[in-house]
């Protein structure tokens, strides 16, 4: 069966709490921190003690870390989802992991067919597995807050809260998913993957059409791979550059008719053939011999992609960092272990000499 039937929806349940119907408050979880005071923040201070006996996590109170299960963060977690570009284009997550290296299977090689004669053995022919180790990373999100904006604990303001953090936590993603080094404990990107198929656009780079994206799907189409959750995620740029394509451009004459026509982005869709989105993380400076302010364009099917987060997140609160005791504020530091992996290179395809403004 393929992974995605495989993946079960897992949520962290705590003994006697599994059917407490108060919300879990970011502020007053991070007042009672800072202050080590939880006479108002006794139903978080429940959750974290109901925690820390079910996982027998790292982070203690004695040290200021404590831990928030997937359950109680629903809401941080939802927004980190609507934020993060590859999360929604498709991408797997995997929740709520345990041990270390989560292992997943992926096929690297397939059966073989013979035409054979009567009374002649059928050569033998094995399926190929290897595995993909998924290892948990460190990804961080810090927040100052004004100490009277906590005391408040005003509903709205810890909404915008949960807003920024789970945004500052999705570019992060976005970023290592797309272009992480895979060193320097950041996980390896799209862009780094063997068996990632790629189409250029000249030695110097240049201007993107639709051909382009055609032959991007083409490379996926002969490696089997043009299947699930496929769509493009590029800079705003591209966007911007082929809704200016004229009919004209082609013959060398910049006037004429918009090849999007109407300009629309229902018509845009059309064209594309495929989802897409956009993000600013992607670089629009790259080089490539004389060219300069080249950007990419990723294609592929995101389903391939896996995120695998563990457990909850690490809330740490002090207003003894830097300048937060002059200021009255709380310094808020937020870690989740996750990591990021692709499934097949193959799935995916990349431009990476796009230009980011137009010649």
């Amino acid at each position: 069966k393929d992974l995605e039937s495989k993946i079960v929806s897992r949520k962290v349940t705590l003994p006697g709490l599994e059917d407490e119907k108060q919300t879990f408050s970011f502020f007053k979880a991070c007042y009672a921190i800072k202050n080590n005071d939880w006479s108002n923040a006794g139903f978080e201070k429940e959750v974290f003690d109901n925690t820390r006996k079910k996982t027998m996590a790292t982070g203690t109170g004695s040290a200021g870390g404590y831990i928030v299960p997937t359950i109680y963060i629903a809401e941080l977690i939802e927004m980190l989802v609507a934020e993060s570009v590859v999360i929604s284009m498709g991408a797997t997550v995997l929740n709520n992991l345990q041990g270390s290296p989560v292992q997943i299977p992926r096929q690297s090689g397939g059966a073989t067919a013979y035409w054979v004669g009567e009374n002649i053995a059928i050569t033998a022919s094995d399926l190929a597995l290897e595995q993909i180790n998924l290892t948990p990373k460190k990804v961080g999100a810090l927040v100052k807050l004004s100490n009277t904006l906590i005391k408040l604990s005003n509903p709205s303001a810890e909404a915008l809260v949960r807003r920024d953090i789970a945004g500052a936590l999705a570019r992060k993603v976005d970023i290592a998913a797309l272009r992480g080094l895979g060193a320097s404990y950041e996980p390896k990107g799209v862009n780094l993957q063997t068996g990632l198929n790629t189409v250029a656009i000249g030695a110097a780079g240049g201007n993107v059409t639709f051909d382009h994206l055609i032959d991007m799907e083409y490379e996926l189409a002969k490696d089997n791979a043009l299947r699930g959750k496929l769509g493009y995620i590029f800079h705003p740029a591209i966007r911007r550059n082929l809704l200016k394509r004229k009919v004209a451009q082609y013959s060398g004459d910049t006037g004429g008719s918009y090849i999007v026509a109407p300009v629309t982005e229902q018509v845009f869709q059309n064209w594309l053939g495929y989802p897409y989105k956009m993000t600013t993380q992607i670089p629009i400076n790259l080089t490539k011999t004389s060219g300069k302010d080249l950007t990419e364009i990723y294609f592929g099917n995101w389903q391939e992609l896996i995120v695998g987060q563990w457990g909850g997140m690490e809330i740490m609160a002090s207003q003894e960092t830097s300048d937060a005791f002059e200021k009255d504020q709380t310094w808020v530091r937020i870690l989740q272990e996750l990591d990021i992996s692709v499934r097949h290179g193959e799935s995916f395809c990349l431009i990476n000499d796009a230009a980011a403004v137009e010649a």
